[in-house]
């Protein structure tokens, strides 16, 4: 047994016949195009995927959903710092003509402890025709837990809070309007 056993046949010269080498020559050839298509696929999908997360509203085809929910994360944040001024400026102008901005800073300044938030969370989102409903489970500095309603317009192309309302994540307890 001293034959050595091979893929190909032995023939003269010991190469495979011509059919196996054109074959050998095809599937690399195929194998080069699948991992070129791979690569182009892959790139078209991540840049996709880069534009969709970057870009707010991409091609306008969102339609502003969500950028509801974005006003009242700034305007929580803009409290969370003192910035008192910029979170009022995110009221609408009906709200900010019914309500002052010193009546607004008072009511804040009263009820400092509900904005020093340590986390919140929107747990309901409502949209409708120029029109959202968000709450929002918050969690204080403090440990203290709150439910923040907040009704927004929509006006002028942008999100304006139009209404915001407090109160204790238990349910108990006075509703805080701001």
């Amino acid at each position: 047994m001293d034959k050595t056993l091979t893929v190909f046949p032995v023939g003269p010269d010991d190469e495979p016949p011509v059919e196996d080498r054109t074959g050998a020559a095809a599937r690399r050839s195929l194998l080069r195009r699948l991992l070129a298509l791979l690569a182009v696929g892959g790139t078209a999908f991540a840049l996709t995927t880069w534009t969709l997360v970057r870009i707010p509203s991409p091609f306008g085809i969102f339609d502003g959903r969500g950028e509801a929910a974005s006003v009242v994360k700034a305007h929580l944040e803009a409290l969370g710092r003192g910035e008192w001024r910029a979170a009022y400026e995110m009221f609408s102008p009906r709200y900010r003509a019914k309500v002052s901005f010193e009546a607004y800073h008072e009511l804040v300044v009263t009820h400092r402890r509900i904005f020093h938030l340590r986390e919140f969370r929107l747990s309901r989102n409502e949209e409708t025709d120029g029109r959202a409903v968000l709450e929002t489970n918050i969690l204080g500095q403090n440990g203290a837990r709150y439910v923040a309603r907040f009704t927004l317009v929509r006006a002028e192309g942008r999100w304006w809070i139009d209404d915001l309302r407090w109160r204790g994540a238990s349910g108990q307890g006075a509703v805080t309007t701001v």
